[in-house]
């Protein structure tokens, strides 16, 4: 699913938090209140699968897993610092994903980009109420090269389940955007824990 008005302009200035996405999510997805839901978030979208989750477990949809990819948890997101600058979202990004910082002096390539860097202030402002759980499985991937997504902000998500958790650390390259490169093992390891669950 894309997010409101991202489109071909990637323009994410249609929404002002986690929360109010995870709303506008949840009218377009409609709970199915008699079957079965699992979610997949990456970096920001970890935070909105979440969300998304409790709002559908809060309308009786039955959730088999919860799968958190390259972000930390509630309250340790590691967007602490992003300015509200440009230039405080663009370094936000070079720390990230290892891109060389003068590739994102280009103005042009930074004029396509920033409205859908906006959203990351989404994340550092998203203010979780600490007793928030989900009652499905969390399934935590990340790389060990990741900066933002480190083993320690990523172990708390245990904490917002109460069911079981695991998590998964890939490496070389275990960059933020590891998942380019471990696509096959990520999704046979998503499928496999999917079938387990709905054998229960």
């Amino acid at each position: 699913m894309q997010y409101p008005g991202k489109g071909g302009n990637h323009d994410l200035g249609a929404f002002t938090s986690i929360e109010d996405l995870a709303d506008r999510v949840c009218e377009k997805l409609a709970p199915p209140a008699d079957e079965c839901a699992a979610f997949f978030g990456h970096s920001m979208g970890a935070l909105l699968a979440f969300e998304v989750a409790r709002r559908f477990e809060a309308n009786g949809t039955r959730i088999a897993a919860l799968f958190v990819s390259a972000a930390g948890a509630p309250g340790r997101a590691g967007y602490d610092n992003i300015g509200d600058s440009d230039r405080g979202l663009l370094e936000a990004v070079s720390q990230m994903t290892g891109v060389n910082p003068e590739f994102l002096e280009n103005e042009e390539f930074a004029a396509k980009i920033l409205p859908t860097l906006r959203g990351l202030k989404a994340i550092a402002n998203y203010d979780c109420p600490p007793e928030a759980r989900v009652s499905c499985p969390i399934v935590a991937f990340h790389g060990d090269e990741d900066d933002v997504a480190t083993a320690d902000k990523v172990a708390p998500w245990a904490e917002r389940t109460t069911a079981e958790f695991s998590a998964r650390t890939f490496t070389a390259p275990g960059h933020h955007f590891y998942l380019n490169d471990h696509l096959p093992e990520l999704v046979g390891d998503i499928e496999a824990k999917l079938a387990a669950y709905y054998q229960r």
